[in-house]
């Protein structure tokens, strides 16, 4: 930093830095996708930003999140592996009722990561159809001079509030982000968004991430969006306490032997999964051991919250 530099801009070259180095790995890793016949959309990062943010005001991303198209997901997780990167979790090991929609790999040599992504959270359509919607009309952006295909705006719009819906309130960066995206954007977009979460069955998810801000709830009675969403999306807007997911996939298991597999993956799930949950686990053999010993336990102790947080969910007060 220059003698006497400002702060700010010593702080908003510091994140523009940060962003360049996440270019990089991003057309790094588009390119040798495209080498590959491999389709992917760029999702938030420098989309995001250039949309959102002014030079003067520049927001820092640490990751590269894409979509990959049906069909080329384990192609593109080979790719990956040969670049240097590897998963924190290997979901295949995961029984399907827990897997996320992103897995993260990381390469550990300079820190890159990227986020592969099978589908977007709280939407109701496969991802074959998701994939279908999303690219047929995409917009193209310039990243480290790779002409990248990512979403439209009303694309992005619809984006960032599945994310404000998958966080909640808790999450405050997430919260002002979608804030920052209502009050700059007119309804028009908007009202595409709408059109989008209609098409992937996502709207109750796209009604629930609006109303975790002020703006927000003011647009969402604007669109006329309806108030009914799932105990999934009601739970996962309101950040809710660890175990309180597990509850409603308990209420939602089809039989008792469906409820006690699901208790048995909560108690031992897969290796790499205890690892990327306990910071202990990841301390060599002993560690993990100790790790599988405290996760009942850890349970146990999470229950009551988790559980009162899953009634508010299901059965929440009258207004």
């Amino acid at each position: 930093m220059a003698l006497g530099e400002p702060p700010s801009v010593s702080r908003a070259a510091a994140i523009v830095a940060g962003n360049l180095r996440v270019d990089w790995t991003t057309a790094e890793v588009l390119r040798a996708f495209e080498a590959s016949g491999l389709k992917t959309l760029l999702l938030k990062g420098p989309s995001v930003v250039r949309w959102l943010y002014a030079a003067h005001d520049p927001r820092s991303y640490v990751d590269c999140d894409l979509l990959v198209r049906p069909g080329d997901l384990s192609a593109a997780e080979h790719l990956l592996e040969s670049r240097g990167f590897s998963p924190n979790l290997y979901e295949r090991e995961m029984p399907t009722w827990w897997r996320e929609h992103a897995v993260g790999w990381l390469r550990a040599d300079d820190g890159a990561i990227v986020d592969l992504h099978q589908t977007l959270p709280g939407v109701g359509v496969g991802a074959e159809q998701l994939w279908l919607t999303l690219s047929a009309d995409v917009d193209e952006i310039d990243v480290a001079g790779f002409r990248a295909t990512t979403l439209t705006i009303p694309g992005r719009a619809l984006h960032l509030a599945l994310h404000a819906a998958q966080h909640g309130v808790g999450w405050a960066h997430v919260i002002a982000e979608l804030e920052r995206a209502v009050s700059s954007t007119d309804q028009a977009v908007w009202r595409a968004a709408v059109e989008l979460a209609e098409a992937l069955d996502a709207v109750p998810a796209l009604a629930a991430g609006l109303r975790t801000s002020a703006a927000g709830r003011t647009l969402a009675r604007t669109l006329d969006l309806p108030a009914h969403r799932s105990v999934e999306v009601a739970l996962r807007a309101s950040s809710p306490p660890p175990v309180a997911l597990g509850f409603d996939q308990l209420a939602r298991a089809e039989d008792w032997r469906a409820r006690l597999r699901i208790l048995r993956h909560k108690v031992a799930p897969p290796v790499t999964f205890v690892r990327a949950w306990s910071p202990l686990a990841r301390r060599g053999r002993f560690g993990l051991v100790l790790a599988y010993a405290w996760r009942p336990v850890w349970l146990l102790r999470s229950a009551p919250a988790g559980f009162r947080a899953w009634r508010a969910a299901r059965w929440p007060p009258r207004a």
